[in-house]
């Protein structure tokens, strides 16, 4: 890990160089203000960026209580009101900015600001103007290119949590104060486009790319990234445009995908702060215990005996009227009253939370962040034989997904498990189940820890498994299909706001966004 550590030292030494290189050797130019920084290497804008599009994406707040609980991996312990879908407006309101522009993360005392997508745009905007100011930082076509699909990556996140958002006219001209709301599908052909031009700017030949946390500037790994994240955005509009679809999966395969683990574009995280995978941080160094396994994914994994229960989860200590060493997910949506009338002790919490034996990988402090893994792209391939866009059968991917998911967490006993009628693919066909709820099925399983990918995956393939909660709604009547707005959109845009109403419904969490027509 000596690159990883090495990298991270970015983040560290970022306020004492921003500050060093506004000196001057003209000390009497009392204009120059010494804090103020005239020159920023790209290459640090990238680490920043790189690391705070992860820190967001995985942390307590938009991973654990929400992300993850509306793909019900996780029920919570002692603030239950987002698992009954009432989720905290701040909230939404903090990480929209949050993506779009910076922000503080959990760790570090409230000291440590890393960046969203606007800084991703600085890079591609500062290149494009004065590239030989910046060529130290690497090829600039290809700072170009790692800056565009990092901001793919997140407007798909984005437009795919809430629908209609800025994207046109977003992170570009200052003057722009009310940007507009661009429709899903008008975003979506925008994004492919912005692939494509990336795809186009690499050069796999060269080796200079600094400041990157994900692939050490390796081109040729961010290049299959690029063809893998088209892969996904393709796939998401295959209901409602197959032509394009089919086209763009075809083309992103004969790119070049994700043909194993050692593929996967990844954050790394290390053993020390501030620099903790979040939910470690939010485990172990902030000591809460907000969290533990849903009953929903853990029924569904002890049905299938699926040998990943243990790095997913603990089991549970002996006592009560369940038997010790087994796993027990809490009730999904339990009100508060009921939920403290559980012990911890009595639920599954999240692996190596509770349990010295535990492999403890999915809160280890050096777990990786995922922007995109292997075991996804097999089962979007799977998806893809199915709807008549590759060769190839859907059951050799099926199955490879599965297994890229056991190495990644290195369970054992893939061969064993896929082997099962319960999760074999053509003994599932044979038995009437359809091709989504199959793929649906475990690629929602093997995005545990990825909430947010796991409640999307579950609204476009419909592959049923979540269930109201228990103890009844706060806000609407079934599984959110989206995320409201923030709250003070309505008033600081409402010109977009309004648009984005006119356009796809209310601002509800049952408006459907363009793609989920099922």
């Amino acid at each position: 890990m000596k690159r990883t550590t090495k990298n991270m030292t970015f983040l560290s030494v970022l306020g004492l160089l921003l500050a060093i290189s506004a000196c001057t050797k003209n000390f009497d130019k009392i204009n120059t203000n010494p804090n103020a920084p005239n020159f920023v290497p790209t290459a640090y804008l990238l680490t920043c960026a790189e690391k705070g599009l992860m820190d967001f994406t995985w942390d307590r707040w938009w991973n654990a209580s929400t992300g993850m609980i509306l793909a019900e991996y996780y029920s919570e312990n002692l603030y239950t009101n987002e698992s009954q879908f009432f989720f905290r407006t701040n909230l939404t309101y903090q990480y929209w900015g949050y993506f779009y522009g910076s922000g503080l993360n959990d760790q570090g005392g409230g000291a440590v600001t890393v960046a969203g997508m606007k800084s991703l745009q600085t890079i591609i905007d500062e290149c494009n103007a004065t590239p030989s100011k910046y060529i130290a930082s690497g090829a600039i076509n290809n700072q170009k290119a790692v800056a565009t699909i990092l901001e793919v990556w997140e407007y798909q996140n984005l437009t795919d949590t809430w629908g209609d958002i800025p994207f046109s006219q977003a992170l570009k001209d200052v003057t722009i104060t009310q940007p507009k709301y661009d429709k899903q599908s008008d975003i979506y052909t925008g994004l492919l486009a912005k692939l494509d031009s990336a795809i186009a700017w690499i050069d796999v030949s060269k080796t200079d790319l600094q400041g990157d946390l994900i692939y050490s500037g390796n081109m040729s790994a961010w290049l299959k990234f690029a063809n893998s994240l088209k892969l996904r955005v393709a796939i998401r509009m295959a209901d409602v445009n197959s032509t394009v679809a089919k086209t763009e999966i075809m083309a992103a395969v004969a790119g070049g995908v994700f043909s194993s683990n050692a593929d996967n574009a990844l954050l790394p995280y290390i053993s020390a702060g501030p620099n903790y995978n979040p939910l470690y941080y939010d485990r172990f160094v902030s000591g809460r215990t907000d969290f533990c396994a849903s009953n929903v994914i853990v029924d569904v994994m002890n049905r299938l005996n699926d040998p990943r229960r243990p790095f997913y989860f603990d089991t549970i200590a002996a006592g009560g009227t369940n038997p010790g060493g087994t796993f027990v997910g809490r009730p999904f949506g339990q009100n508060g009253s009921d939920a403290g009338n559980t012990q911890l002790s009595s639920v599954s919490q999240p692996s190596g939370a509770s349990n010295s034996s535990s492999t403890g990988l999915s809160l280890s402090a050096t777990a990786p962040g995922v922007f995109l893994d292997y075991a996804q792209v097999q089962f979007i391939l799977a998806e893809a034989v199915e709807r008549g866009y590759i060769s190839g059968t859907a059951e050799s991917y099926y199955d490879a997904g599965i297994q890229g998911s056991f190495d990644f967490w290195g369970a054992p006993g893939g061969a064993a498990y896929i082997a099962q009628d319960s999760v074999g693919y053509t003994a599932l066909k044979s038995a009437g189940r359809t091709w989504k709820s199959i793929i649906g099925e475990q690629k929602w399983l093997a995005l545990y820890n990825q909430g947010i990918q796991g409640w999307i995956e579950y609204r476009r393939l419909d592959f049923g498994i979540l269930q109201a909660p228990v103890d009844g709604f706060l806000v609407g009547s079934a599984v959110p299909v989206r995320m409201q707005y923030p709250y003070n959109e309505s008033q600081l845009n409402p010109t977009g706001y309004n648009g984005a109403i006119s356009d796809q419904g209310a601002d509800v969490m049952a408006t459907k966004v363009w793609w989920d027509i099922n």
